[in-house]
């Protein structure tokens, strides 16, 4: 439901700056929209659940990738022997992490993404039902009921 944030007063205001030069400032407010949707505590949760995982694969995606790049650089400009496999297996390792936290990554923010929309189009749903039974209770009524 929207809120109206319309303002009774001229919509311009002029004050006196309290800084050295003491000029006239002109302060002109600018209205919005503020829409609020109920939501239940599992949806809550869920979207909570969503950005906490969102933020958590998105540290690991860049620890690994950072790692991933160092151990690349380490491989390209060192003169290794025995240790060479053991360090391409490990960068193969960081490699599939970081494939793998990206993937989370994108599941977790789609996700998140997906509750979001689910609440609006309930929302909308409901809203319009709503509406819908008040106007035809307003015509079922008539004119002088």
């Amino acid at each position: 439901m929207p809120v109206d944030t319309r303002i009774d007063q001229s919509p311009y205001q002029e004050m006196d700056s309290e800084g050295p030069m003491n000029q006239r400032v002109t302060i002109v407010p600018v209205p919005r929209i503020i829409e609020m949707y109920n939501v239940s505590e599992r949806e809550l949760e869920q979207i909570g659940q969503a950005s906490t995982a969102f933020a958590m694969h998105l540290v690991f995606f860049g620890i690994t990738f950072g790692a991933s790049m160092a151990f690349l650089m380490s491989l390209l400009t060192a003169e290794l022997t025995n240790r060479q496999l053991a360090l391409v297996w490990a960068l193969f390792v960081l490699v599939l992490a970081t494939v793998y936290f990206g993937v989370q990554v994108y599941r977790s923010y789609h996700d998140g993404r997906k509750g979001v929309r689910a609440i609006k189009n309930e929302s909308k749903k409901t809203q319009a039902g709503v509406s819908g039974r008040a106007a035809a209770g307003a015509s079922q009524a008539g004119p002088g009921r």
